[in-house]
This record gives C-alpha cells, structure tokens and sequence, in this order.
C-alpha cells in the first residue's frame, strides 16, 4: 500500500522511538526514555523489528488483507455482524460526529474483543472465526507489547504491589480491552468526514497504519502536525485511564483522523488496553468514577452533537484546558 505524502506544508509531529526490543532487556535508558516520552508527550513510535517481535509485523499484514476483503461486502452483510456494543462486532460509518462541524464520521469498524478471543466465544465474527489462529496470535501479541510498557512503567516509577499499573489490567478481570480494525471508506476530502478530535479512552493504544490521515495536537500546542507513517513500527499513544491512574503525570494527546486523498480507502488497526471495569480512578473533572463507566459515557459523548461535546472536557480527556492553561 503506498505512503503518499500528506498537502503540501503540513507540519510533521517530531515523535520520539522507543525500541521495543531494549525495553524487553530491560535497557535503563530506553526505560527511562520510555517514561520521559509518557509524561511530555503521550505519543510515539515503537520500533517492532527485532526478531523476538517481529511476527507482530507479519500477522498486522494478514489482518490487512482480510480487512481489504471483509470491509468490500455490502453494508447488509457487515451489520449481521453489528451487535450494538463498543466493544464488539461492527459499526457502519457515520454512528459518531466527524472532524468538521456538523459533519459525521466517516469509518467503519470490526472489534474483536480480547475475552471473547481468549474464550473462544460462539459469538466471535464469521470473518474471525475463519482466521482464528491468525487473531488469537496477533491480540496476544499486542497484548503482550502493551502489558510489557505498562510494567515498564511501573518498574521506573518504582510503583510495588497494588498499585503498579499492571496490577488494573489482570487479564482474569473484565475489561472493555479490544481490537479494532478500522476502514476509512473514498471520501470528498472537502467533506470533512474523517475521525473527530479526542483522547482514547483506555490505557495504552497499540496503532497500526500505513497511510496519511493521523494528526495529532501535543500537550501545550494548538496547532494539528501529521503523524507519518512507518515501516516496521506501531504508533502507541497514553489514553485517558492510565493518565488518570498515574495521576495525571502522564499526557494523553488530542489526535484525529482527516481524509488525505480522494482516491483511496484507508486502513489502520488499533489495539486498545483498557483497564478492569471495576477499577476506580479520579476524572477529568475530580469525580472518582469507574473504568467501565468512564468508557461507555464517554462512547456516548462520541455520538453528540459537536455543540454537546464542546460543552464537555470528557471527549478531549481535559487536554484542550491543558493547552489553554499552558497558552
């Protein structure tokens, strides 16, 4: 799939490396780089080539040639999939606002969710189910990569026993953890479609993409720069629970997707960590509120009206007063 260039004069965001292999050595450098980049900016590239994860790489290429099929069916067959849940099955375009004012979004997604892969669920998609080794192996890796930063992180910060990061996601809790496969369907670039701005609602996003279209806002600018994309790296970004867990030392930056291109579909896949749903933390507004709550109003949020959400700081994580603050 080629990597077109973004228009002309577009800013570039300066993202930082983080190599995933001297993490797994437990490189102090890297590690400490690692919490430096989560506490200034909340994004950056990971570098997956190293041999003992690169079978990451392959399995992402497979899940793209599916999606290139599956997303081709008529509309009628994808919504047997739709289960009405945000964390499951599939969402036709236009569910939530887009980029531009009065505009609705313009993607379409799939969402595995990692219980249901663990188990094995009947409930799993058709598409899903015909490839299971293949989505068993990939959320497990993704899966391993985010648990992996995560403990990271905690080793750095010093964090012992409940309240180390890891210790919110344990694997035999329920959580709202998903994958999701994400299709950007032709569209006039003119129509501001695309994905509106906000910060992820989880902890840690694991992001795959080979094509333009991500922009990000850094904590103290308020300007948009395009995240390029890269071969053989992921994209991952801090979300909104593991800042509210670290007590906001950590940064989660205010991204959006917009339309690059007339002429081309446009793919990317993204791993959401979540924490356990009973999991309480501090909001952005200083309720203490759980997990699972945080994720389904802020679902809601996503579906108002741009006048709705620009009435709340829950769909920007309280990044956009952030930036006002430090303006």
């Amino acid at each position: 799939m080629p990597m077109r260039t973004p228009p002309a004069g577009s800013r570039i965001a300066p993202l930082e490396t983080i190599d995933f292999a001297r993490l797994l050595a437990r490189d102090p450098a890297e590690q400490a780089k690692l919490l430096d980049v989560c506490i200034r900016d909340g994004f950056y590239y990971l570098d997956l080539q190293n041999p003992a994860i690169s079978k990451i790489l392959e399995n992402k290429a497979q899940v793209v040639k599916m999606m290139e099929e599956y997303f081709a069916l008529p509309n009628d067959v994808k919504m047997a999939d739709n289960r009405r849940k945000h964390t499951h099955g599939f969402k036709p375009v236009g569910t939530f606002t887009g980029f531009k004012d009065g505009a609705r979004d313009g993607y379409e997604t799939l969402k595995v969710a990692y219980a249901e892969m663990v188990s094995h669920s009947e409930f799993l998609p058709t598409v899903v189910k015909e490839k299971e080794d293949l989505f068993d192996s990939f959320i497990h890796l993704c899966h391993l990569v985010n648990k992996t930063m995560l403990i990271t992180l905690s080793d750095v910060l010093h964090l012992q026993g409940a309240d180390r990061f890891e210790m919110h996601h344990r694997e035999d809790k329920p959580s709202n953890t998903t994958l999701v496969l994400l299709h950007y369907p032709q569209q006039d670039i003119q129509e501001g479609m695309g994905h509106n701005k906000h910060t992820d609602i989880g902890s840690l996003t694991l992001l795959f993409t080979e094509q333009w279209g991500l922009q990000l806002q850094q904590p103290g600018t308020a300007h948009w720069e395009f995240v390029a994309p890269r071969d053989g790296h992921a994209i991952v970004n801090v979300g909104d629970s593991l800042r509210f867990l670290s007590g906001k030392k950590f940064n989660s930056c205010l991204h959006r997707v917009i339309p690059v291109a007339n002429d081309e579909d446009r793919y990317s896949i993204a791993y959401f960590l979540r924490p356990e749903n009973d999991i309480h933390f501090e909001d952005v507004d200083g309720n203490k509120v759980k997990a699972a709550q945080w994720h389904d109003d802020k679902y809601v949020m996503f579906g108002e009206s741009h006048e709705n959400q620009a009435k709340s700081a829950m769909l920007t994580g309280g990044m956009e007063r952030a930036i006002e603050i430090s303006a």
